[in-house]
């Protein structure tokens, strides 16, 4: 169990810094890049989904070492026998989706839980900081109402 215990911490360090400087490099370095303010909040979407991503590869490639090489445990239910296989069950664990077609045992259990706390944050972390460059980049139309007589007012 303690080496599933070393191998989770480091998974959420690795992760976690990972995120850090690619959300880091979104907000300072790419803003030396030219280009439109809509287009900018799509690319950062993208560098965000594209950074879940590799986690998720980090995590799948942690499955793989841990049942070849470690014996960690294995996985019940469909059969587990081939990159893609690991790659699919990390991607189900991260997101928190949980099929359940495949299932972890031993201290695998102990690995998977981690990573689905540990994705339930960095997706959150990612949302939030969307959603405030959404607030900073996106160039919101004023907006009007309605008033008596059918004219229209803009909002204050």
């Amino acid at each position: 169990m303690s080496l599933a215990a070393v191998l989770a911490i480091g998974l959420v360090m690795t992760t976690a810094g990972f995120h850090y400087s690619i959300l880091s490099w979104l907000s300072g370095g790419m803003a030396r890049i030219a280009m439109r303010p809509r287009r900018r909040v799509l690319c950062i979407v993208f560098v965000a989904l594209l950074a879940h991503l590799g986690e998720i590869v980090v995590y799948a490639f942690a499955y793989g070492l841990s049942v070849e090489s470690l014996g960690l445990g294995d996985f019940g239910g469909l059969a587990v026998t081939s990159p893609l296989d690991y790659l699919y069950f990390s991607i189900v664990t991260y997101t928190s989706l949980g099929l359940g077609d495949v299932f972890p045992s031993g201290h695998l259990r102990f690995l998977t839980g981690v990573e689905a706390l540990n994705g339930l944050l960095l997706i959150t972390w990612s949302g939030s900081f969307i959603y405030l460059a959404m607030g900073r980049l996106w160039p919101w139309e004023r907006c009007v109402e309605p008033t008596g007589g059918g004219r229209l007012q803009r909002c204050a």
